[in-house]
């Protein structure tokens, strides 16, 4: 995520304590009390929720820090030492010093990294990793621009096309998930990637649009059930009161949500 929109959830320039990081722009929550990985990110991200979701299911001990990039002193202090992109998630992994950054990148990295810990996130076969990486490529490339370019549609000429290529996208988790989850038995990274986007899709579209999942769908409710049951779900899950803030604002500013928007 970049700074338009995402930002909005938390005030400019907060900074909690304790440990603060070099730059005021950055503030830090301690959810343990020595972090073994830095997590930066913003508040409303879908991105960054996933790899708060993954450093729950590992267990991982982690401190999270809020990027204000409003404030032009921390942008510049983030942009240098941890994410030359300006974009969040990223990790810095107290251990070594590694950084990584790009949401399945890091969640990949903190499978392998802290395979003791926790549960497998990613399936132990090839053609399991692969099925992962598939579902995340569906979801990237077919979903959240379908979700995104119907909710921002203001054409009602578009409406029902728009809504056919989400119906679609819909469609393959449909007939395509293995069950329970995604891949099969295992929950993984494929799981972890969805959850965030189907959290505001549904909120979204149910919202702004009037619109629910079709019933039909049957299987891809009863994964929603399951997956939103997850106790990493529901610790990263955001306020509807912060979702109706965000999606409002970006409905007023015709945000373009880093192109997944297509109108």
């Amino acid at each position: 995520c970049v700074a338009a929109g995402f930002g909005v959830a938390w005030p400019r320039g907060w900074v909690g304590a304790p440990g603060r990081p070099s730059s005021a722009g950055l503030g830090h929550i301690a959810r343990r009390a020595a972090g073994e990985v830095e997590f930066y990110t913003m508040d409303m991200c879908p991105y960054a929720q996933r790899t708060w979701i993954a450093l729950e299911e590992k267990g991982i001990s982690y401190s999270r820090k809020l990027v204000d990039f409003r404030d032009e002193t921390a942008k510049a202090w983030y942009k240098e030492n941890i994410n030359p992109l300006g974009k969040v998630p990223s990790i810095k992994d107290t251990s070594d010093g590694t950084v990584i950054y790009e949401s399945e990148i890091i969640n990949e990295y903190l499978d392998q990294k802290f395979a003791g810990s926790g549960p497998d996130l990613m399936p132990r076969d090839a053609a399991g990793c692969a099925a992962v990486r598939i579902w995340n490529n569906h979801l990237n490339s077919k979903l959240a621009p379908a979700h995104f370019t119907f909710l921002m549609n203001k054409d009602p000429a578009k409406e029902a096309e728009q809504q056919k290529a989400l119906e679609e996208a819909l469609e393959y988790f449909e007939k395509n998930l293995v069950g329970p989850y995604l891949v099969g038995d295992q929950f993984t990274m494929a799981d972890v990637s969805a959850l965030p986007f189907f959290e505001r899709l549904t909120y979204s579209l149910l919202r702004f649009k009037n619109y629910e999942m079709p019933v039909s769908l049957q299987r891809l409710r009863e994964w929603l059930a399951l997956v939103n049951s997850r106790p990493s779900f529901i610790v990263t899950k955001r306020p509807d009161d912060k979702l109706e803030e965000v999606y409002q604002k970006f409905l007023e500013m015709d945000y373009k949500f880093g192109g997944l928007n297509k109108n």
